[in-house]
């Protein structure tokens, strides 16, 4: 008997968004996006001291960017009303190409050691710009893990400053990189994801994302992979959309979008909206476990970035868009005693007082523990593979629709035993919402056999 984790988890915003079915995708060309951000490489700069003991070492950059504020959304928030850009910054040490904790990347030195020098050029006669760190050393310090996470950085952009811009490290002052970025106002990618006229701050869009889905071990099978991973993506986006959810944003790189845009359920899900690719060309970065550091970079060995880029893609919107950072294993869930699934997420909204002086809550998101007792655990990775049907779908006036008889139940339904006591506090998550609207009876079911 296997088992499955069930978390609350707490998001930014979600409801249900559908593209209209009159739209046709062709085959093996699924629509992908970048959610508006700009991405520059390689950028250089120059690190007194890395972490490894390389003294004045040049390091290679990565700079994803996105213009936000002032798009006078009827949800933005107060901290939202201002044009600027933000960005965040990923530097990697070509001397160590490995360096790493619990198989992540890890920055070359600490971030309130060093930090990348940076300013904007504007077209003349504008003003060369100030990039500021937005989190300070003094929170680094207090953070767990932080050399995980990419800079983050923000400049405030003056009336008339234009939209084309030069980004110069100080270390390289003759090395330029340059960029276009129109105001946030004219960009479409909040109000396609949540449109303000169906969606609000209390009835927001929740959007699941997953980072890409490689092998762990890396393989040359790609179709048979691949095949097997869309039957899983078909799964877990039908569970979450019959939770309430808007559907999955799934990053992707190359490989994969051929792959997925070969199966024609994905494609059904992406005609409908209910699935979304977004770019994500990062490679391969697995090593043999040689020099004793540690688990080696894993498939996932870009988690921290993918989660970054998200919050960065998505810092233009405004509250009544929520995104849920997770993985392919982990399931929306309430934890009501013989509650039944799928139960729109949305009913959880709004249940706690919030302080009109404070416009953001953190919320804890708890882990349970769920098993199985139908299923043996060498025939789960099959189980889920085969997309099903779910037990029962909530229609829009409550009614409940049972699956047709015959059809493959999802395989959700073989979980039945859901432990009473939460995992340990040291494994719960947190999750930012706009005060007074915090989801604050879901979980999610992670079945630990899938893939």
């Amino acid at each position: 008997m296997d088992s499955i984790i069930f978390f609350v988890l707490v998001f930014l915003s979600g409801t249900v968004y559908s593209v209209s079915t009159a739209m046709r995708i062709p085959a093996n060309q699924p629509e992908t996006i970048n959610l508006g951000v700009r991405i520059l490489r390689p950028v250089y700069a120059v690190i007194p001291a890395t972490r490894d003991g390389y003294k004045n070492a040049t390091v290679v950059m990565t700079i994803w960017l996105k213009r936000v504020g002032a798009s006078n959304g009827p949800y933005d928030m107060p901290h939202q009303s201002k044009d600027a850009i933000r960005m965040i910054v990923w530097v990697d040490s070509p001397s160590n190409l490995f360096l790493r904790t619990n198989g992540h990347l890890l920055l070359p030195t600490e971030m309130d050691q060093w930090w990348p020098n940076l300013h904007l050029e504007t077209g003349s006669p504008g003003p060369l710009l100030p990039v500021l760190l937005e989190t300070s050393g003094y929170h680094y310090r207090r953070v767990w893990g932080a050399g995980q996470r990419p800079y983050s950085f923000r400049v405030d952009l003056p009336d008339g400053v234009g939209d084309c811009f030069k980004i110069v490290e100080a270390s390289y002052p003759m090395h330029k990189n340059t960029f276009c970025l129109p105001p946030a106002a004219q960009e479409s990618v909040c109000a396609n994801l949540a449109p303000p006229h169906v969606h609000t701050n209390k009835n927001p869009a929740l959007y699941t994302v997953i980072g890409p889905i490689r092998h762990p071990e890396s393989t040359r099978e790609w179709s048979a992979y691949y095949s097997k991973v869309s039957g899983i993506l078909v799964n877990y986006v039908t569970y979450q959309v019959a939770m309430g959810a808007s559907g999955l944003l799934l990053y992707a790189d190359e490989l994969m979008r051929k792959y997925f845009g070969e199966n024609q359920e994905l494609m059904a899900l992406v005609v409908r909206g209910q699935l979304r690719l977004i770019e994500w060309d990062m490679p391969e970065r697995a090593h043999k476990d040689t020099d004793g550091v540690g688990r080696p970079l894993g498939y996932n060995y870009d988690q921290g970035l993918v989660s970054s880029h998200i919050l960065l893609a998505l810092s233009s919107c405004g509250a009544n868009l929520l995104v849920l950072i997770g993985d392919l294993d982990e399931h929306i869930y309430t934890p009501k005693a013989r509650g039944r699934r799928p139960r729109p997420w949305t009913r959880c909204m709004g249940l706690m007082e919030g302080n009109s002086t404070d416009p953001v809550t953190t919320h804890r998101i708890k882990r349970f523990n769920t098993e199985t007792t139908k299923v043996d655990p060498s025939a789960e990775n099959d189980l889920w593979a085969v997309p099903g049907t779910l037990n029962a779908r909530v229609n829009g006036d409550g009614t409940i629709d049972t699956i047709p008889n015959g059809a493959v139940p999802h395989p959700l339904a073989h979980y039945d035993a859901v432990h009473s006591e939460p995992l340990p506090i040291n494994q719960v998550k947190q999750a930012t919402y706009e005060t007074g609207t915090e989801p604050t009876c879901l979980d999610m079911a992670r079945p630990q056999q899938m893939v």
